[in-house]
């Protein structure tokens, strides 16, 4: 019996890391004697068998996926069938297309877990009940083109009427403006009248 006192020297001896002794360590697939030492055979021995179970389990995830039983492969009899893919791959269909049609309630398991596949067969043929829709009132095709209208009326009237506001506001300034100049005329006249003869004035001044 080979005993190791380093957990690093025993790892290197069966060619892997010290982590990976820790972590087995710690999961307890893999134990230290009762001195503290490693003994090389009995953890290579654990670390096989370990190994091999992660494998059988994996192929065994694999063979159900893949519709393969333990005592009829891919078969189909009383027990039915026990993966989704394989009644899809005899069916024809996709493995979604069941999954759907089983959350709609169109087909259904039975109560082993297992498809009956003429079961299944005879439910997608069926389809689910239809919903029954709410009258169109006034989210009716014909009253999109209506609400357009009368965003289209509101939008173009709005702007209009500010227009025809300031236009007017507009109008009523000029007129103010004209009936002040018309106020102010003859006195303009004056002022002009008065500069000419100041001008005339001044030049007989200076002759």
């Amino acid at each position: 019996m080979t005993s190791i006192t380093s957990t690093r020297a025993a790892a290197r001896q069966l060619g892997v890391s010290d982590t990976a002794l820790h972590k087995a360590e710690r999961a307890g697939r893999i134990t230290r004697e009762a001195d503290g030492s490693w003994n090389l055979e009995s953890i290579r021995r654990d670390l096989s068998a370990t190994f091999a179970r992660k494998q059988f389990a994996k192929l065994a995830v694999r063979l159900d996926r893949a519709g393969v039983g333990d005592d009829e492969p891919r078969a189909v009899g009383a027990g039915g069938i026990a993966s989704t893919r394989e009644l899809a791959r005899r069916l024809g269909c996709s493995h979604t297309s069941l999954q759907k049609a089983e959350r709609s309630g169109r087909i259904a398991r039975e109560p082993n877990g297992r498809w009956d596949l003429e079961k299944v067969r005879a439910g997608l043929t069926t389809r689910a009940d239809p919903t029954e829709r709410a009258p169109y009132g006034s989210r009716g095709p014909w009253a999109k083109p209506a609400q357009h209208f009368a965003k289209l009326d509101t939008d173009i009237i709005g702007p209009v009427r500010n227009i025809h506001t300031e236009l007017e506001a507009a109008r009523r300034a000029l007129q103010r403006a004209a009936e002040q100049i018309s106020a102010l005329y003859p006195e303009i006249l004056r002022l002009e009248r008065a500069c000419d003869a100041a001008i005339a004035a001044q030049e007989r001044g200076s002759e």
